[in-house]
Formats: structure tokens, C-alpha cells, sequence
């Protein structure tokens, strides 16, 4: 939903108007905020502490303060301060099962935030004078007066916002075009935001803002991009390399390669094309999307319902990941480097004696860590982050395309294996797609579970939702148990079973916690939830 649809659908109440006069150099006592609050400075210089953040103030500045902020103004000795503050709440719009409901006070986090300049500041003060004068009325029709200047206001407010985003964009565009091609080249702040056409230190803090780096470290990192192009692409020695993108100095070249990458240019391209061996199936589809397929690989025991196996075919296969013969069969396909999980690392102590081994935890890191990881150790970081960015793009429709089909009704994950029944929850396989990324509504009971919990069939109507997604495995314990589960009056009488909606789904690639698998998820789900939607590029 945007800005100004949110806005729309509010309703707003005004508390308090003041009017601060600040003598010489003043400094109001450090305070929570207690509502939500807008300060427009009328007059004057000073500064404005929000949540430890300083931002100095001038006339025309405006700032929205969420409710719990600290905040601390100074007033400049010299220009001293003049200030108008709004203490207002609003209600908001929210659905229940997809339709709207009732208002709910402040139920979603007001859209507004920070610091806006605006330019009109004249018309501006006449709104906050006005405001001021309407608060000290005593009749029964202020409020009235007050949330049509306050409403008033709100409009010029989201009128300079949109236009100051226009300009943002178009300036801050030139640069990043600019540095696509010019990147090799001395380039200064002062530069580009001259190009920009902002002040150097507010070009610094947007282009933090959108790219997550300075405009400094942006540019070492297209420079060490291209370098490992032509490092793996190319025979050109280390010191042209480090001309053709920018640096007169090889060694300073080396330092920043190894401080961006973690190796030196001569240990990337020994890395960059090396046989590498994945010893957990798992770690497949993290290499996979990064467009490597692995010199060796495990195959687990349900290969032939394996989701990649077909990806997998130009792999050397050892048996299973506990095959007593697999540092034999290690051996024999001599990888260059070996990427194992740390339980079978630990069971296989001598790794390193077949070749350098590095050690990945399954359980501790989540998988867009070990992603980056594993993008790291075989030099594909940029690949990686393009990647995940892709794929927060999809999961972003997805998410839209879904939530327009079923609003906010719950999806369960249900799991027969071992001769259990499991409830997956939050934070790992299908659940952290499910739940996270595509921020679908879990049923309550599931919110309190990370990655899974075993349960008995009775108590699936604890788990009540609209829609249920059940897995089964192939074992006949496992069979018999789903037949005991369908037979039970648990689960007949489930809301998700009585409407039909509910899917049996296959294993993989819904437990295949990796890159790849997610983004299959995705289309899957989608599939599954939103079925007149085609999948996303």
C-alpha cells in the first residue's frame, strides 16, 4: 500500500499545539515522546537529537516523531529556535480475513517519518499559526477546525514529498549511470553531488540510504568487480588489471582485492576455478543458483524424489552422505576444495589431507548467511548479492499477489516422517518463505515454534487455519499414520479440510532449506494460493 493511500484511510485526532520560544542557547531537557508528534521549526537555527541521531534544524524543517523516540532540541545561540509541535494519534484501517474492518487506534506505524523540508515555508507557518490560534478555542466545533488544517497540512506534506522524490531520483540516477562507466576514473564527492544536484553531505547519507555503502566504498566495489572479471576471463598480468580499473599501485590494488573478496587476486583465481566437492545436500542448491554446479556431490537416500538431481547429473555423486566408502570416492574425483556441514566434518577429521576444507554450520546460520558464504569461498559475492536481490523482488510480488487472493487468512505446514506428525513454525525450511519472506499469516499457536514441533493427531484443531500444506513421507509408518490422520474426526473437522483447502504437498523442495529451493518455493506457493497468478520472473 503507498504513502498516500495509507494516509487516506485515517482518521486523526489532535491532542495539544504549541509554541516554543527558545532564549540564546537553549536546551530542552531530554525526553521519550509520548505520543506522535510533528515539529515544524518556524524560525531559527539549532539541532535535533532523535534516538542518538543529531540532524541540524533551520527554518522550513519538519520532523514526524513516532511514539517512544528520545528526543532533545538545542537551540543555536545566535539564531535562536522557534518551533510549533503537534501532539495528534490516528486510527487506521485493518482487515480481518480479507475484508476491512472497523478503525483501530494507530493500527498500523504512521508512514511518515523523520525529517522533510519543505519550501513553502510561509504557507506552511500560516497552517501552524492558525493551528496554534484554533487550540486556544473554547468551542465544541475545534476539532473540526483543527483536523481540517491539520489534513490541509498532511497534503503539502506528501505534495513535497513526492516532488523532492522525482528530483531525488533523476540526480541520484545520473550518478549511478555515471559510475557504471567512469568507475576506473578519480572521482570526487564533491562531484557527484554537484551532478546530483545536492549538498555533498546530504548526496553522502542518500546514497548510503539507497545502496547501503558510501559513494567510497560503492566504487571499490565496482572496481574489484571488474578486476575479478578479468582476473578469471582474461590473461592479463595482476598490475594491468589494477590500471584498467583505477588503481596506479598493484599493492594498493591487492589490499582492497583481498579486503573485498578475502583473498588476494592470486588466491581468487586459483579459487575461482576450482573442483569443488558439497558434502551436504543442502549446500546444492546455494551453488546451484549461483550458476556453479559442484565438481562431487552426496546423494541422499530419497534421490529419486530429489529436486536437483536432474541439475546435478554432470556431478561426480558419492553414495549417501553416511556412506562408510565416501573419502574413498572423495579421493578418487580429487576436488580442489571441500565444503562439508560441521557434523560430517567432525566424523571426517582427515578431510584436509584430500584437499582445504571449509566448515559451514547448518544449524547456526541462516541460509541467506551461508549463501553469502559459500558465494564467498568460490568468489561469486557480487553473483550472490544480485541474486538475493532478485529473489526479494519476487518474494515482494509474490507477496502482493498473494495477499490479494487470501488477505490475511492462516496457512499451516504440516510434516508426517519418522512415524510423527510436526507442525513446522517460523524460522527454517518452508516456514521462513512461507512466514517470512512472503509474510503470509501463520496461525497463532505456530507463532511461538522456530523450525518445528511434534505433535499428536488430537491436537491439530489447536492449529486451526484456512488453508493447510501436508507432507508425507514414503516409509509405511509413515503412510499409515497419514491414513490414521485422515480417518480422525481432528481432522475432519478442520476448517481448512471442511472448505478443501488443503494440499498435500511433495518433500522437496519444501525442506531443501537453500537458495534455489526457496525461489522454487515461491512459485509453488504461489501456485498453490493464488492460482490464476503466473509465476514471477
Amino acid at each position: 500500500m503507498t504513502i498516500v493511500k495509507q494516509l487516506n484511510e485515517m482518521i486523526y485526532h489532535i491532542y495539544h499545539v504549541e509554541h516554543t520560544l527558545c532564549a540564546d542557547q537553549t536546551q530542552l531537557d531530554s525526553h521519550f515522546v509520548s505520543t506522535y508528534q510533528i515539529i515544524f521549526v518556524s524560525k531559527g537555527k539549532g539541532s535535533i537529537e532523535i534516538n542518538g541521531e543529531v540532524h541540524l534544524v533551520e527554518a522550513g524543517k519538519t520532523f514526524f516523531l513516532q511514539k517512544g523516540k528520545k528526543v532533545q532540541v538545542t537551540s543555536n545561540a545566535l539564531e535562536p529556535m522557534e518551533f510549533y509541535k503537534i501532539s495528534y494519534s490516528y486510527k487506521s484501517r485493518y482487515q480481518t480475513n480479507g475484508k476491512w474492518q472497523l478503525y483501530k487506534e494507530e493500527g498500523i506505524a504512521f508512514p511518515i517519518e523523520g525529517e522533510v523540508y519543505i519550501d513553502n515555508h510561509s504557507q506552511v507557518l500560516r497552517l501552524f499559526e492558525q493551528l496554534y490560534e484554533s487550540a486556544r478555542e473554547q468551542d465544541d466545533l475545534r476539532q473540526y477546525r483543527q483536523t481540517s488544517l491539520f489534513m490541509e497540512f498532511i497534503y503539502m506534506i506528501m505534495k513535497e514529498i513526492l516532488e523532492q522524490k522525482h528530483d531525488v531520483v533523476k540526480g541520484m540516477e545520473r550518478t549511478f549511470n555515471y559510475l557504471k562507466t567512469d568507475y576506473m576514473k578519480m572521482i570526487s564527492l564533491e562531484f557527484l553531488a554537484e551532478m546530483a544536484g545536492f549538498s555533498p553531505s546530504y548526496y553522502s547519507r542518500l546514497f548510503k540510504k539507497i545502496k547501503g555503502v558510501s559513494p567510497t566504498a560503492y566504487i571499490t566495489r565496482l572496481r574489484i568487480e571488474r578486476a575479478k572479471e578479468l582476473l578469471v576471463l582474461s590473461n592479463r598480468s595482476f598490475q594491468d588489471i589494477a590500471q584498467a580499473v583505477g588503481y596506479k599501485e598493484e599493492s594498493y590494488f591487492s589490499r582492497m582485492f583481498k579486503k573485498e573478496t578475502g583473498h588476494p587476486p592470486a588466491n581468487y583465481l586459483k579459487i575461482s576455478r576450482k573442483k569443488i566437492a558439497i558434502m551436504r545436500h543442502t549446500f546444492n542448491g546455494d551453488l546451484l543458483a549461483l550458476g556453479v554446479t559442484p565438481h562431487v556431490s552426496v546423494r541422499i537416500s530419497d534421490w529419486e524424489n530429489f529436486h536437483l538431481k536432474d541439475q546435478l547429473k554432470d556431478s561426480r555423486i558419492i553414495v549417501t552422505y553416511d556412506s562408510v566408502n565416501s573419502l574413498d570416492d572423495l579421493i578418487r574425483f580429487e576436488p580442489d576444495i571441500i565444503v562439508s556441514d560441521r557434523e560430517w566434518g567432525e566424523r571426517n577429521k582427515d578431510l584436509s589431507l584430500i584437499a582445504p576444507t571449509v566448515v559451514i554450520s547448518y544449524w547456526e546460520l541462516d541460509w541467506r548467511q551461508r549463501f553469502l558464504q559459500i558465494a564467498n569461498i568460490i568468489g561469486k559475492h557480487k553473483e550472490a548479492k544480485g541474486w538475493l536481490y532478485r529473489y526479494d523482488k519476487k518474494a515482494m510480488q509474490a507477496k502482493a499477489s498473494i495477499r490479494a487472493q487470501i488477505g490475511e487468512k492462516t496457512v499451516l505446514i504440516l510434516r508426517i516422517v519418522g512415524g510423527k506428525l510436526r507442525v513446522y513454525g517460523m524460522d527454517r525450511n518452508i516456514g521462513c518463505v512461507l512466514y517470512q519472506d512472503l509474510q503470509i499469516t501463520p496461525p497463532q499457536e505456530v507463532k511461538e515454534i522456530k523450525w518445528r514441533k511434534t505433535i499428536l493427531p488430537e491436537e491439530l484443531p489447536k492449529y486451526e487455519a484456512d488453508f493447510i500444506f501436508i507432507m508425507c513421507s514414503s516409509p509405511k509408518k509413515d503412510q499409515k499414520l497419514w491414513q490414521q490422520v485422515q480417518s480422525s474426526s481432528e481432522w475432519k473437522g478442520l476448517k481448512a479440510v471442511r472448505s478443501f483447502q488443503w494440499h498435500q504437498i511433495d518433500t522437496y523442495p519444501w525442506i531443501d532449506y537453500s537458495a534455489l529451493s526457496h525461489e522454487l518455493m515461491i512459485d509453488h506457493i504461489i501456485s498453490l494460493l493464488a492460482p490464476t497468478n503466473k509465476a514471477f520472473e
